[in-house]
């Protein structure tokens, strides 16, 4: 299973918009993403901007998805706020899960730290992607969530999934 198997779940699902912050633990699926037709991909600069570009999508009709790193909660939170508590324009959020256990990066162990804290804070309902397998599952699940129009969603790609996009065994 690779990255391929993973956008084509999201193609199944009906995703047909995706607005993210290129990251490295997500990039193969962003690379999917820009160069495959089926679903609309707008790369940013900002997580806030992503967002706000997702929930525009759903109000125009699409079924929308931000990729984006968990560190990346922190710069979305305000929009976030704003857009799900004050105006419940909810949306699907894949974070790539930096300063999971076995990090080596240690400016990444902060990133799983303050995770936590905001995904408890927001109304988002969170579940952990840990092989490519779940995905599927999990990924019809949390847009079933979504369109109780009740709140946002984060998918967590745990390490493991990480690899399997990456195509390490």
């Amino acid at each position: 299973m690779s990255a391929d198997d993973a956008y084509d779940t999201l193609v199944r699902a009906g995703v047909n918009f995706i607005s993210g912050v290129p990251d490295s633990l997500l990039s193969p699926l962003h690379r999917r993403a820009a160069r495959r037709p089926e679903i609309d991909y707008f790369p940013v600069c900002d997580e806030a901007t992503a967002v706000g570009m997702a929930a525009g999508a759903r109000l125009a009709g699409a079924r929308s998805l931000v990729l984006m790193e968990n560190s990346g909660l922190r710069r979305a939170c305000e929009t976030l706020a704003r857009l799900t508590m004050s105006h419940r324009l909810h949306t699907v959020v894949l974070l790539g899960r930096r300063g999971a256990f076995g990090e080596a990066n240690w400016w990444g162990l902060p990133h799983e730290e303050t995770m936590h804290s905001h995904l408890r804070m927001l109304p988002l309902v969170a579940e952990e992607i840990d092989s490519l397998r779940d995905f599927e599952v999990l990924v019809q699940q949390a847009y079933a969530t979504l369109d109780t129009g009740q709140c946002s969603v984060a998918l967590i790609a745990n390490p493991r999934f990480v690899q399997q996009l990456r195509n390490v065994p």
